[in-house]
């Protein structure tokens, strides 16, 4: 049996610990994306609760000044069924939805633009984490392989008779 010596168990220790730590590495690569993919999640909801915050805001603007328009009226003397009047609450309506979807929509791309930016987050936390997994075993293989190349306990020696089987 061979001698391990003091500097062989040594580097087998320091191969040893340099892929644990590769390995360390690759969990915290993917710790740190899922984390940051769940505030990005986080923020897809805020964006999206922003912008129902807003299209209220707009509903609310436009019965204001359906209000306004239908006070006006009255005090004009033309009255709430009046054509014109009529007319332009048609349009005012039809502003105030096309507002509101905007602003729903808006929110909604923001939204995915994050959820988005979320996966890939974590897609690539994951990849280095696997990534790790292969550099672990690449120190390891080489590791053993430079203690292998240079210990041979028994070196190969001919049979004596002459006989090789």
């Amino acid at each position: 049996m061979a001698d391990f010596g003091l500097s062989t168990i040594l580097a087998l220790a320091g191969t040893a610990a340099s892929a644990a730590g590769t390995l360390a590495a690759g969990a915290a690569s993917k710790s740190a994306g899922d984390f940051q993919a769940a505030q990005l999640e986080q923020q897809a909801k805020e964006e999206k609760a922003a912008a129902q915050r807003e299209a209220e805001r707009a509903t609310k603007e436009k019965n204001f000044v359906l209000s306004r328009q239908q006070a006006v009226a009255g005090a004009s003397g033309l009255g709430a069924l009046d054509e014109t009047v009529q007319s332009l609450a048609g349009d005012i309506i039809t502003q105030g939805e096309v507002n509101k979807g905007m602003i729903l929509y808006g929110g909604e791309e923001r939204a995915k633009g994050r959820r988005a930016q979320a996966a890939a987050a974590r897609m690539e936390g994951k990849a280095k984490q696997t990534g790790s997994y292969f550099g672990a075993a690449g120190t390891l293989m080489d590791g053993v392989g430079s203690f292998a190349k240079d210990w041979n306990p028994t070196p190969y020696a001919a049979p004596s008779s002459g006989i090789y089987y």
